[in-house]
C-alpha cells in the first residue's frame, strides 16, 4: 500500500509538472504573439499619424501600442525557464530598444518639419521587420516543443496575416515612396488577401460550432469591408475605417482563440 501511494504521488507530481509546464508555454506563446501583433501594430499607427501631420489619435495608439509591448515582453519573462529563451528575450528587448529609437527620430520629423525622411522610414520598417522575425523565431521554437492546438495556430497567423496586410495600406495611403518599406516584405496586397480569404475558409471546416458562430460571422461580415477596401485601394480612401476593422477583426480572433482552446 505504501508503495501504491508512493507511485500515486510520483504520477500526479508528474503530471502536476507536466500540466504547468503546458501553461507556461502556451502563456509565453500569448505574450510573444501580443508582442508581435503590437510591433506591427505600431508601424500602422505611424504611417496613419504621418498621413494625418501628426494626427495626435494616432499619436496616442503608438504609445498604448509601445506600452502594450513592454508589458507583453515583461510577462514573457515570467514565464521563461530556459537559458536559450531568456538570451532570445534579451534580443528582442535589444531590437525593440533599437527600433523605438527610429521610430522617435521619425517622430519627432513629422512634428517639426511635417514629413519624415524616406531613408529614415526605410530603415525603420528594416527594423521591425528584424523584430518581428526575432520574436517569430521564439514563438516557434516554443511551439515546436509544446502541444499546441492548430486551430488556435491558424488564428494566429491570420491575425499576423491581417495586421501586416492593414500596415501595408497604411503605408501605401501615407508615402508617396512607400514601396521603400512594403519592399520588406515579401507578399503583395493582393496576394495576402487572398491567403486570408483562403485561410478563413479553411478556420471555418474546423472551428465553426455553435459556440463561434456568432464570432465567425463577425468576422466574415467585418472581412468582407476590409477586403473590398483593399481590393479598391484608395478608390475609396478610408484608411481609418480599415484600421478599425482591422482592430475588431483581430479582437473577435482572439476570443476566438479562447473559445477554441477552453
Amino acid at each position: 500500500m505504501t508503495r501504491y501511494l508512493q507511485s500515486l504521488g510520483l504520477a500526479l507530481a508528474l503530471l502536476l509538472t507536466s500540466v504547468s509546464s503546458h501553461a507556461a508555454a502556451n502563456e509565453l506563446m500569448i505574450q510573444l504573439q501580443h508582442m508581435r501583433l503590437a510591433s506591427i501594430g505600431v508601424m500602422t499607427d505611424f504611417f496613419m499619424y504621418t498621413g494625418l501631420d501628426g494626427d495626435s489619435k494616432y499619436g496616442r495608439r503608438m504609445n498604448a501600442d509601445m506600452e502594450s509591448f513592454n508589458a507583453s515582453l515583461a510577462q514573457a519573462r515570467e514565464n521563461v525557464a530556459s537559458q536559450e529563451l531568456i538570451s532570445h528575450l534579451n534580443d528582442i528587448e535589444q531590437e525593440w530598444l533599437s527600433f523605438t529609437q527610429s521610430l522617435n527620430s521619425n517622430r519627432n520629423l513629422v512634428e517639426n518639419q511635417g514629413f519624415p525622411s524616406v531613408q529614415m522610414v526605410d530603415e525603420l520598417g528594416r527594423l521591425n521587420n528584424a523584430l518581428v522575425t526575432r520574436i517569430s523565431a521564439a514563438y516557434h521554437q516554443v511551439a515546436g516543443v509544446s502541444d499546441t492546438n492548430p486551430a488556435i495556430e491558424k488564428v494566429r497567423d491570420m491575425a499576423m496575416l491581417l495586421q501586416e496586410m492593414t500596415t501595408q495600406y497604411a503605408a501605401s495611403a501615407a508615402m508617396d515612396d512607400s514601396e521603400v518599406y512594403l519592399g520588406e516584405y515579401k507578399r503583395t496586397m493582393q496576394k495576402m488577401t487572398s491567403d486570408f480569404e483562403f485561410r478563413l475558409a479553411d478556420l471555418k471546416a474546423v472551428a465553426y460550432q455553435r459556440s463561434t458562430h456568432i464570432l465567425m460571422d463577425n468576422i466574415n461580415s467585418k472581412w468582407r469591408f476590409l477586403r473590398n477596401s483593399i481590393t479598391r485601394q484608395h478608390e475609396m480612401d478610408v484608411p481609418f475605417l480599415v484600421i478599425s476593422y482591422n482592430d475588431r477583426i483581430i479582437r473577435h480572433l482572439e476570443e476566438l482563440e479562447g473559445k477554441i482552446g477552453s
